[in-house]
């Protein structure tokens, strides 16, 4: 009966990288009170282990020597958590390892004060500590005794700390960084001497210290060797200080006592420390909680710095001596000049400047970071998030893009970031550099013409005639600027060969390697001119093929190794070329449109073996009115076009030329150009009724619309499309394109500046180029072998190649939402549940059984994100339906539904539209149940709210009709938290609220088919009676039923878990009262979350809570509801708590229960700042 933990999705607190004596590079990852170690190499769990009890991990420190003449028994790792404390030897670790210990908590020691951070010695078995009051402690093994001693050090002061940093300078001396709450920087040392020393109080930060770290001794530019300090802050910045010997130090044991360390020191008394903040830096767009130093040895040494923040992004950052003179005379060098800062009239040595952002996480919040060298020398930067996620990448310092042949004028270092060894690679070309390595060289700028030349010079004696008479001087007409010619339109002939066309008319053919060989193709004579200043190029990589298309209508061909030839036209000047793949002829097709005519072509590519491609004409298409074509593709048979206002136009070609339907999207949906049409590829099923496929649109959603024909004796007969997925993409706005590879969905579009590749089924960024915007030419090349590509496009004049082999970073482990849980509901199969978070989104897990807990997981199936506000409450009605609240009146319900060979689709159905006046209002719960037919039709659901100024609404609800008013209701000025609907009789809803003043009201309300309210009529929910249950809020509520009573389980913000047990007559007899049994103290803080688990017997279930004190109870009710025992019979309740464990799931929001596998076996899933599953057993 004892609750027993199955997985945990929380933030990851800490990170380390340990390197076993065998060579094998692990992961270790903290994530709530559970270390979990993960293999480097292979990405996979080794083991899962609790360390804490009751408490999470919050840091984790791991010795960097690893052959000490005691090795064996010698500290490898030490954990960290509040006042907790774990040190593992190598035979610790392999235990955890090899899963021979599952719980670690017996051997966790307790310090006296909560650890900021720690440090194991280099040359003994010892681990020393600071605490969050500046103090030292040292924790070691005596000599002949097995008990850990804890030794408190001398320290300067008693400070209250937000961050620290400690190393071993040498086996006598401790050096301290000390990030305080008030702003300042306090440096010390300790020696083994017993005694303490400030070395610096820095100063200057405008808030908090969140992050300090100490560099290893780096050769500075005059020769030499220094330690810097990095620190970060709550005003957002970064700042470098030199940790040079100060010439002025504090005594031992004292230090210098100021009001606070925010801003610069202006005190007369107080040693000059500004100057020895370097460089400083305004970077992130919330809080930074931590920074670290990279720093490559080289003469001078290459330092760089990374800093992580609440904007979940980890940005590098280089430093540079820009500033740094060296005065030289005969004797030598002299120290370094500062340069007076105008702005801040203090001076700076060098600058933090900026290379890259990384943002592999969601939400909110980076707390943890591990950064390790690999084998090649690469950095490898490990990230744990708020939302759960691992990611890894890494950083290689070179130069941000190299040029052939021209050199690229950039002096600032960049990151190239892989998981691999294979990084990034970024090329760039102008085109008169490439024109110049053609065998027919010709310049890139046109030839000035005689109206182009210039003017002749005034002669001096005209000149000076005008100036005496005073007339004007005839003007001097500026001679015309040659045309230069430029880059014009890019496509891709195969994987690694692409085509592009200038202004001036010209084709050129790049073939990719390790560089790029560069060719001209010649166009026919008779096609001279017609790519001049305009070309419609489109790419067939399949087939090696790119079709070419100007002014005139005629369309080219060119296909690798043989000549561009004139294989097809249309007439006119073309508008678009579109390339569909027919899987029924295994054949490709291209579609032609033109300006001039609403006619669209197709044409089938034929394939020769002696010549280019020809185009045979299969049919016309007559466009609809302003239907301006996107996108095309083939599905089922049958011709889709996408347009620019987001219709669908479907044709069969073979019978018509007009469309045989036009799909128009729903009014209030917002519609933009369709890019892509992509058929849903079958895997593996042979009984697919309906065909599916995917559209992009240029409003940062994808769609799958499902797809059926019935056919007549000789043609289709009719067309059903309906929209089954509408889901928006992490990035956006602008999607382009759509596919698959490994059975895994892509996508490309723009992003801001950027260009980025997506997996969508896995739900990753795969590249982030700056490219500069979408508006410009580009082409991007799947890789076929790897997940990557090439990608081309135009900036600044000058043509860029971007060469990528590898996703941009690697996941070791999967996330989940970024903010607090507010809310979660189960389906009726029970492993799929839902969750709304603070991050506005919603997720669909599934969460299936597994036969062990390293391979228990949870899998997310879709993300939705529509709210603005936080996610408040979800509910599911039966399995296709999900309802969703939030704040401003948000209410949308979700049409759910399978989709072969792809997953679940989501669309939006519906959303809440009678919002009040200044529609601020939050919906604080609701709940929904079927109306019976004889109401109206079947699908009628009746929907009741309970807003945050105490009003009551209840609505009939269908797909075709929307919300209907049917009854209101006032509560007092009290604000309801919950509303359940107990039973509908005779057109009449009984329902129940709770609000904050602890009470349970009853109510019911008349729904009947012709109370629906019109502009004129007011029908009120009418309140049956009301309960004092809870002395303040109700947060947490649910029911269960017996024949003759209904139970209602509630748990509040005194701590209390009560059960009201109301016979049903008491909905019609407001006299009768419920029986009511309180717990108080149940939990030690307020109850949020509360499930009925219901047993064999009506009388018998289980109530699972939990709360703000982090404990998950199981309590066992019994209930004596004896009702033939005559009128005076006492009801009588018995309950026992079975169950009492720690979640390492901080906020609480929602508890609710799963029923996993083929015995349904009941498990408690616990949201909140993460999540948490816990058996429930028998």
């Amino acid at each position: 009966m004892a609750l027993s933990h199955d997985h945990i999705l929380n933030p990851v607190t800490a990170l380390g990288y340990y390197l076993t004596d065998s060579g094998s590079p692990l992961i270790l990852a903290c994530e709530g009170s559970f270390l979990k170690v993960f293999d480097a190499a292979s990405y996979k769990l080794l083991s899962s282990t609790e360390v804490f009890n009751g408490q999470t991990i919050h840091g984790i420190a791991v010795s960097e020597v690893a052959s000490q003449e005691n090795a064996k028994n010698a500290t490898r790792v030490a954990i960290w958590g509040g006042s907790s404390l774990l040190l593992l030897d190598k035979d610790d670790l392999d235990r955890l390892i090899d899963q021979y210990a599952n719980c670690v908590t017996s051997a966790v020691l307790t310090v006296s004060d909560w650890i900021m951070v720690a440090a194991i010695a280099p040359h003994d078995n010892s681990c020393v500590l600071i605490t969050a009051r500046n103090t030292l402690l040292q924790v070691f093994n005596a000599e002949g005794e097995q008990e850990i001693k804890v030794e408190t050090l001398s320290s300067p002061s008693r400070s209250i700390l937000y961050s620290a940093d400690l190393v071993w300078e040498s086996p006598s001396e401790i050096l301290v960084a000390a990030g305080t709450v008030f702003g300042e920087i306090i440096m010390w040392k300790f020696s083994t001497t017993g005694t303490s020393q400030v070395l610096h109080t820095f100063t200057g930060h405008e808030g908090s210290i969140f992050g300090v770290d100490i560099s290893s001794p780096a050769l500075r530019p005059d020769g030499t060797v220094v330690r810097l300090l990095a620190s970060c802050s709550d005003d957002r910045t970064i700042r470098v200080w030199e940790l040079a010997e100060s010439a002025n130090p504090g005594p031992d044991s004292e230090i210098l006592v100021r009001e606070t360390g925010f801003g610069e020191s202006e005190l007369s008394n107080i040693p000059e420390v500004t100057d020895m903040c370097i460089a400083t830096v305004m970077g992130h767009a919330s809080r930074i909680w931590s920074v670290k130093f990279l720093i490559e040895d080289s003469e001078p040494a290459r330092i760089s710095v990374l800093s992580m923040g609440e904007d979940t992004t980890a940005q590098h950052w280089s430093l540079d001596y820009e500033n740094y003179h060296l005065d030289t005379t005969s004797s030598g060098s002299k120290p370094a000049v500062r340069q007076p800062n105008k702005s801040t009239g203090y001076s700076r040595l060098a600058h933090l400047n900026h290379v890259k952002t990384f943002s592999y996480h969601t939400g909110k919040h980076i707390w943890s970071t591990a950064v390790f060298r690999t084998a090649n020398s690469d950095w490898t930067v490990v990230t744990g998030g708020a939302d759960g996620k691992i990611s890894l990448f890494n950083l290689r310092i070179d130069k941000a893009i190299s040029a052939l042949p021209s050199k690229v004028n950039t002096e600032k270092p960049a990151v190239s970031a892989s998981p691999t060894d294979q990084p990034p690679q970024s090329l760039m070309w102008d085109l008169e550099n490439i024109l110049s390595t053609l065998a027919n060289y010709t310049s890139a700028v046109d030839v000035v013409t005689e109206e182009q030349k210039p003017h002749l010079a005034i002669p001096e004696d005209v000149i000076s005639e005008a100036a005496v008479t005073g007339s004007k001087s005839p003007k001097i007409k500026k001679p015309k600027k040659p045309i230069k010619d430029g880059f014009n339109k890019y496509a891709f002939i195969s994987e690694n060969q692409f085509l592009a066309t200038t202004h001036f008319g010209r084709v050129l053919i790049g073939n990719i390697d390790s560089t790029v060989a560069w060719s001209e193709a010649v166009l026919p004579e008779t096609e001279h001119y017609d790519l001049k200043n305009y070309a419609v190029i489109e790419g067939f990589p399949e087939i090696d093929t790119v079709f070419l298309a100007g002014s005139k209508g005629t369309i080219l061909a060119y296909q690798t190794g043989k000549p561009l030839k004139a294989v097809g036209g249309v007439g006119s000047k073309v508008a678009d070329m579109f390339k569909i793949y027919n899987s029924r002829t295994s054949s490709y097709e291209l579609l032609v449109t033109t300006l001039a005519s609403p006619i669209a072509t197709l044409f089938e590519v034929e394939l020769s073996n002696n010549a280019a491609p020809h185009l045979i004409s299969l049919a016309s298409c007559s466009l609809p009115e302003k239907f301006v074509v996107t996108s095309a593709g083939i599905v089922d048979g049958l011709l889709v076009l996408g347009s620019r206002s987001g219709l669908l136009a479907i044709y069969d070609v073979s019978k018509s030329a007009d469309p045989i339907m036009l799909w128009t999207p729903a009014k209030n949906n917002i519609s933009d150009a369709i890019a892509t049409i992509l058929p849903l590829p079958v895997v593996g099923s042979t009984s697919i009724v309906l065909s599916h496929f995917i559209t992009t649109e240029r409003t940062g959603y994808y769609s799958i619309f499902s797809f059926k024909t019935s056919h007549g004796q000789s043609d289709v007969k009719a067309v059903s499309v309906s929209r089954v997925h509408h889901c928006k993409l992490s990035f956006g706005p602008l999607i382009e394109s759509a596919w698959f590879h490994n059975e895994e969905l892509f996508f490309y579009g723009f992003k801001s500046r950027s260009f980025v590749v997506w997996n969508e089924s896995k739900h990753y960024e795969v590249s982030n180029i700056d490219c500069g915007g979408a508006h410009r030419s580009y082409a991007y090349s799947p890789s076929n072998s790897s997940i990557g590509g090439h990608f081309i496009y135009t900036k600044a004049s000058k043509l860029y190649l971007h060469k990528q082999h590898s996703p941009s970073h690697a996941t070791l482990k999967q996330g989940g939402h970024g903010r607090e849980i507010k809310a979660s509901a189960v389906s009726p199969d029970g492993v799929t549940f839902a969750t709304g978070a603070e991050d506005t989104a919603i997720r669909i897990w599934r969460h299936e059984e597994a036969t062990s807990n390293l391979m228990s997981d949870f899998e997310c199936l879709s993300i939705i994100e529509k709210h603005t506000t936080g996610v408040q409450h979800l509910q599911w009605h039966g399995s296709n339906y999900l309802f969703s609240s939030g704040g401003n009146e948000e209410f949308f319900v979700w049409n759910i539904r399978a989709i072969p060979d792809f997953g679940i689709g989501v669309v939006c159905e519906a959303s809440f539209l009678d919002r009040s006046a200044d529609g601020d209002l939050r919906i604080m719960s609701y709940d929904v149940m079927d109306l019976p037919s004889e109401c109206e039709s079947a699908d009628r659901l009746l929907v009741s709210f309970a807003f945050s100024d105490s009003t009551i609404r209840s609505y009939a609800y269908s797909k075709i009709r929307g919300f209907e008013l049917l009854a209101t209701g006032r509560y007092t000025s009290t604000c309801l938290t919950q509303l359940c609907h107990i039973r509908l009789v005779d057109d009449r809803i009984f329902f129940l609220t709770a609000g904050t003043d602890g009470n349970i009201t009853l109510w019911k309300g008349n729904i009947s088919e012709n109370t629906v309210l019109g502009t004129s009529t007011s029908r009120k929910h009418v309140k049956i009676s009301t309960k004092k249950i809870h002395q303040s809020t109700i947060k947490t509520l649910d029911m269960t039923f017996t024949p003759s009573h209904f139970i209602i389980a509630t748990g509040g913000d005194d701590n209390a878990l009560a059960i009201s047990i109301y016979p049903f007559g008491c909905l019609q007899d407001s006299n009768l009262s419920p029986k009511i049994f309180s717990l108080r103290s149940a939990h030690s803080a307020a109850i949020t979350g509360l499930s009925i688990v219901p047993e064999a017997s009506p009388t018998t279930f289980s109530i699972i809570t939990s709360g703000n004190d982090q404990r998950v109870k199981r309590w066992r009710v019994r209930l004596d509801l004896e009702t033939d025992s005559g009128a005076d019979h006492e009801l009588g309740l018995e309950i026992e708590q079975i169950g009492d464990v720690f979640t390492s799931v901080p906020d609480v929001g929602d508890l609710s229960v799963l029923r996993v596998g083929e015995k349904k076996v009941a498990k408690a899933l616990v949201v909140g700042n993460g999540m948490d599953v816990w058996n429930l057993g028998k």
